[in-house]
């Protein structure tokens, strides 16, 4: 028989360890989750510390899917939380990976709480800060304290930030500063998720590369297929020029970017400005369209040269750089106007050809011509081409006018007035002749193949005619009434653009417009921090 004193604490040691075991099975029977001590080197029971063990050198515990690795550590075992000390690892499967110095842990909440030297690693993804809150069950990781996160070629970093692993998104907040090689973003508030690697953006953001700086106020960034989308408030600032609008999509890998409604482009080398509803820009052409109304200002040091068409197109290549107007084209500047069905107008020497239909106005002067172009120097009128179908007429009084008609002509300008019209094949005339400014004597028909010209004050002062000419002078009442208009006399001055048409649109276009632009060429714009 074995002695009493025997069978004691061996019953005791046994109901220990039945209780052990059926502490396990309960915890396993009704789903409760504990946080489970896998191992440890030592474990210690301190005074100060009742409630707490007190475990040391390669420590394990687990919770669940989530395993926990520390130097050292108190586990409070009937709270269910831990304090650990030194190379803290945290895992959870197929999700992430966490580093730091120091942990709290609370098990009932499933919330980790980080510090020091703080790493959180998701795939490609790394999160480096000084504290790091993570609540398991959302998998979610929040900080306040500023963070910076590495994924691939992208650098983020902020005052506070918030990661969804289950979404693989960033949420950041305060003085966030996205750097790519490429390029760097600056924003207030902005979500990023590392799988799609997409930016989106909430507050005033500005993104700065070596072609432009880029501001909205709304918008998203594809940074792994440099596709972008700006809205509210939206503008480019290059080097020389700067697009406004309300909100602007961009490729950077074709190079195709799009415009949308209250566009306004500058260029400040070549002092214009193009207003329209919709336009796209080709970079590697240099090509930019722009409709929707539009509307192009040509700044000079005194005037303006005004330009409106159905569309407009800007367009640089090899052989310079040229702005192109179609369908319903008008212009106006000063000392001309006109209409066509297509405009030219070259940058590089400032000529401006007018296609299809077109029509001139110099002063008293209308001139037409299947094609014509204006030549300027000095910033002022100094030659014009007439091709095909050239005519030239002036009114003089009522329903009697100056006319010139031929093949081809070519108008020289002295101070933007008429000064000499060399007429090529075809040539006839009919002006009127006025003596001592006061009364005209007398009318001049003339037919012949070519002739030159000359005018002064806006009156013929001298013809030449050459190649048989036929013709002569009558006096006003004897004046053949089939001769007072030559065949291919045309009369418009209905179609004459007006300094007023375009100032109109002009100020319907900046009324339009929520976030109006101001004289940006005198001005700098306002940028918000």
């Amino acid at each position: 028989m074995i002695p009493i004193s025997v069978i004691k604490p061996f019953v005791g040691k046994l109901i220990i360890a039945i209780s052990a075991c059926m502490f396990v099975g309960l915890s396993s029977s009704y789903g409760q989750s504990t946080i489970e001590l896998l191992g440890a080197d030592v474990i210690e029971y301190d005074q100060e510390f009742v409630d707490a063990e007190r475990v040391k050198g390669n420590v394990r515990f687990k919770q669940d899917q989530v395993f926990m690795n520390c130097d050292s550590a108190y586990f409070y075992r009937k709270d269910n939380r831990i304090e650990a000390y030194g190379n803290i690892y945290i895992r959870q499967r197929d999700t992430f990976n966490l580093w730091g110095d120091y942990l709290e842990y609370d098990g009932d909440k499933k919330q980790a709480y980080v510090r020091d030297n703080v790493r959180l690693r998701d795939q490609d993804m790394q999160l480096t800060t000084d504290m790091v809150q993570y609540v398991v069950e959302a998998k979610t990781a929040f900080y306040t304290t500023g963070g910076k996160i590495v994924n691939g070629a992208d650098r983020l970093t902020s005052k506070q930030g918030r990661y969804y692993s289950r979404s693989k998104t960033f949420f950041f907040k305060d003085s966030v500063s996205l750097v790519n090689p490429e390029y760097q973003m600056k924003s207030d508030t902005l979500s990023y998720n590392t799988y799609s690697k997409i930016a989106y953006f909430y507050g005033p953001t500005y993104i700065y590369s070596e072609e432009n700086t880029i501001f909205c106020r709304y918008g998203w960034y594809n940074t792994n297929e440099n596709t972008s989308q700006f809205s509210k408030g939206v503008w480019i600032q290059g080097k020389d020029n700067k697009l406004v609008a309300d909100s602007l999509l961009y490729n950077r890998n074709t190079g195709i970017g799009q415009a949308f409604r209250n566009i306004t482009l500058i260029d400040t080398v070549e002092q214009i400005k193009i207003e329209g509803q919709y336009g796209i820009s080709y970079r590697k052409t240099g090509k930019t369209m722009v409709t929707g109304n539009p509307l192009a200002i040509k700044y000079f040091e005194d005037d303006s040269l005004f330009v409106k068409a159905d569309t407009l197109i800007d367009l640089a290549d090899t052989t310079g750089r040229r702005l192109s107007a179609f369908y319903n084209t008008k212009i106006h500047k000063t000392d001309m106007q006109g209409v066509s069905d297509s405009l030219i107008y070259s940058f590089t020497d400032s000529t401006i050809s007018l296609l299809g239909k077109p029509v001139l106005w110099t002063e008293e002067n209308q001139i037409t011509g299947d094609t014509l172009i204006v030549y300027r120097k000095n910033g002022n009128l100094h030659r014009l081409e007439v091709i095909e179908e050239s005519f030239i007429v002036s009114l003089v009084q009522p329903e009697v006018f100056n006319q010139i008609d031929g093949n081809d002509m070519t108008a020289y300008f002295k101070q933007n007035k008429l000064h000499k019209v060399n007429v090529q094949g075809n040539g006839q005339s009919v002006y009127y002749v006025k003596e001592n400014d006061t009364s005209y004597t007398g009318v001049n028909h003339m037919v012949c193949s070519d002739m030159l010209i000359f005018v002064e004050d806006n009156t013929v002062s001298n013809v030449r005619y050459y190649d048989s000419p036929k013709g002569g002078f009558y006096p006003v009442t004897d004046f053949p009434s089939d001769k007072k208009k030559l065949p291919n006399f045309v009369w418009y001055p209905e179609k004459r653009p007006t300094l007023e048409y375009f100032m109109t649109v002009k100020e319907e276009k900046d009324r339009e417009r929520p976030d109006a632009v101001k004289d940006l060429f005198n001005e700098e714009e306002e940028t918000e921090e």
